[in-house]
């Protein structure tokens, strides 16, 4: 299997969003040893002021590179099966190709193409028991003490579907080629109970070859097609 990267969209917000953090933090410190070795009022206060803007600085920012650091991890897991099944060279994996739409960036985490077809994958690094119910995604999750609480989820078939369609406006494609999507769940510790999702599948990652085809979808003729425009896209 042959592997091509766009960008490296998610390790850039997680720097920028651990940069401020650190930042603010080293700011804070250094006003607050000033103002303690020099014993000036207003350095010290300025010292404190900066301490509360780092509180909230990493109460706002740090969930953030968590979550930047999540999706990093979870495209690993992805790659690592990918890489695993020996997957022929006429097989192709894209990742993180941009994608900027409505006044905000984003990118579609992995891009398949081989005989098998033209797959689009939302990764979720997400733990806890994974639900589906009437167009609605939620995810429960166990404390520490063994209560049960939600946690946050989104929509990830909606964002797959918007990231399909904008692929499908970048290929150009008006020949009906179908676009397989599917949202793959890499955390060893999520639980699927999907039930209703259509047009997309959701899988656990050691679940993603069953919707492989055994059978040849794509010409090679095809393949070329989709790998030449999709090449125009990188860097």
């Amino acid at each position: 299997m042959k592997e091509v990267f766009f960008s490296d969209y998610l390790q850039k917000k997680a720097k920028e969003s651990l940069l401020a953090c650190l930042v603010s933090a080293v700011v804070a410190m250094i006003l607050l040893l000033a103002g303690i070795a020099t014993h000036i009022v207003f350095i010290v206060v300025s010292g404190m002021a900066a301490s509360m803007v780092t509180l909230f600085v990493v109460a706002s920012r740090g969930p953030v590179y968590a979550a930047y650091r999540c999706g990093i991890r979870g495209e690993q897991i992805l790659r690592a099966h990918l890489l695993a099944w020996g997957l022929g060279n006429d097989y192709t994996a894209y990742y993180n190709l941009p994608l900027n739409g409505n006044g905000k960036a984003s990118d579609i985490d992995c891009i398949l193409v081989g005989p098998s077809g033209l797959f689009v994958f939302e990764v979720k690094h997400h733990h806890g028991l994974i639900l589906y119910r009437n167009g609605t995604w939620s995810r429960i999750k166990v404390g520490r003490q063994g209560t049960l609480y939600r946690g946050q989820l989104g929509d990830p078939s909606g964002q797959l579907y918007r990231n399909i369609g904008r692929l499908k406006e970048l290929l150009g494609r008006k020949d009906g080629l179908w676009l397989n999507g599917a949202i793959v769940f890499t955390n060893p510790r999520a639980v699927l109970d999907v039930e209703g999702l259509r047009w997309v599948k959701a899988v656990a990652v050691q679940d993603l070859n069953h919707i492989l085809s055994k059978r040849a979808i794509l010409s090679a003729e095809q393949i070329d097609s989709i790998n030449s425009r999709l090449a125009a896209f990188v860097r």
